[in-house]
């Protein structure tokens, strides 16, 4: 049996591969705008661009996910950070519309095969501390967002388009090499071969499923418009990504209070608080037209998809047994990109027909019209629930 104090290097390695999948797709939507710029890409297009990307991952982490239930999360994130490493290379090789539809897909996948094996490990190799080890995941996590981004554009300005995918396929490649042995968690280890759907026959599972993930219509409109509507308003390739930086800030200082916080709590009440501010200050993206107004609007949103989502993500980790927590948070995983997919074409869409008012006054409803289904469809309004046993 680890100690407490022997569990936190083991972790470390998986936050950092967590940590560079999400920096590699936020360095994507970053550099959104000038790649549309430089091949004449239309608004749907890097709409459908960022879709293909949800959902590769959407069908990797439904079919995939089982497999680090069985013992074999190291393998799993081993084999996304590759794909990672290929992704970034054919942006950097890529030639116009259908080379980068092809490059984003292959970073769903990777995002889909790493992630529920990262977050299973993360959830059980602590049971007494899941709170505060996913607040700490939510950390490296927003650090990826945040500075991976910013660094990107400057190498962008710098240099060129390619030199930021080529430094992150190599750093994802040296991480790939240089993590050594991965140990698996503690927990249950998974012998079921039925479909990860099939947890949704369970209303409390299904209904914190779509409460938690709602975020995510937000999310999806977010990555296709943002870096796009900064430009056309005149910011630099470096105020682009230092938005970034600054929108993540609020997000990284309050994962470990809200992940604390929900396993004190139960975490459901914070989720549906902090993701419902969270929408409703969404709608003030589509009232300003000053850059750093709405960089500001941002920071102030996340604020509550900080601590609403980490808190969910506790919150979800209860309704079901540790035997299928992977199995799960591959559940999970694929509804936050289908609904990040969804979201970013009609963001995209909307973005293209009437701008950036239209579309955060329909995308903040959507998320808060899929949060109220999800409270409704859990049918016990905000009451806690215990996980089952891994017999159940």
């Amino acid at each position: 049996m680890l100690t407490e104090r022997a569990r936190e290097p083991r972790l470390l390695s998986y936050y950092l591969a967590q940590g560079l999948c999400i920096g590699s797709l936020a360095s994507v939507v970053t550099l959104l705008g000038d790649l549309r710029d430089e091949f004449g890409l239309s608004e749907t297009q890097l709409g459908l661009i960022v879709g293909a990307g949800f959902f590769t991952a959407f069908v990797t982490q439904i079919t995939l996910a089982r497999v680090a239930d069985r013992g074999h999360a190291p393998l799993m994130v081993r084999l996304g950070l590759v794909a990672a490493a290929v992704s970034m290379v054919g942006f950097a090789a890529s030639t116009g519309f259908w080379t980068m539809l092809g490059a984003r897909a292959v970073l769903g996948i990777a995002i889909g095969a790493a992630q529920p094996a990262i977050r299973r490990t993360v959830i059980l190799a602590d049971p007494a501390h899941t709170g505060r080890n996913l607040g700490r995941l939510g950390v490296v996590e927003i650090i990826g967002f945040a500075l991976t981004p910013a660094a990107a554009a400057l190498l962008a300005d710098a240099f060129n388009l390619d030199v930021p995918f080529y430094v992150l396929a190599v750093v994802a490649g040296a991480t790939v090499v240089m993590m050594g042995r991965l140990e698996t968690d503690e927990g249950a280890v998974g012998t079921r071969t039925t479909s990860s759907l099939r947890l949704l026959r369970d209303r409390v599972v299904a209904g914190t499923l779509v409460l938690v993930t709602s975020q995510f219509v937000m999310v999806g409109a977010w990555e296709a418009v943002w870096a796009v509507s900064l430009v056309d308003l005149g910011a630099a390739t470096w105020e682009v990504g230092v938005s970034f930086t600054l929108f993540a800030i609020p997000m990284g200082v309050l994962a470990p209070v809200a992940g604390v916080w929900g396993q004190r709590t139960g975490g459901t009440r914070l989720c549906a608080g902090g993701l419902l501010a969270s929408a409703a200050v969404g709608v003030l993206l589509g009232v300003f037209d000053s850059m750093w107004t709405l960089v500001a609007a941002s920071m102030v949103m996340g604020i509550g998809a900080g601590m609403g989502f980490t808190a969910g993500l506790y919150a979800y980790s209860q309704t079901v047994s540790n035997d299928r927590q992977a199995s799960s948070q591959g559940l999970m995983g694929a509804t936050e990109v289908l609904l990040g997919g969804v979201a970013s074409v009609l963001g995209a869409w909307l973005y293209d027909i009437s701008g950036r008012g239209l579309v955060w006054t329909v995308i903040p409803a959507l998320m808060a019209l899929t949060l109220i289904g999800g409270l409704l469809w859990r049918g016990m309004g905000l009451a806690e629930y215990t996980r089952p046993k891994a017999s159940d």
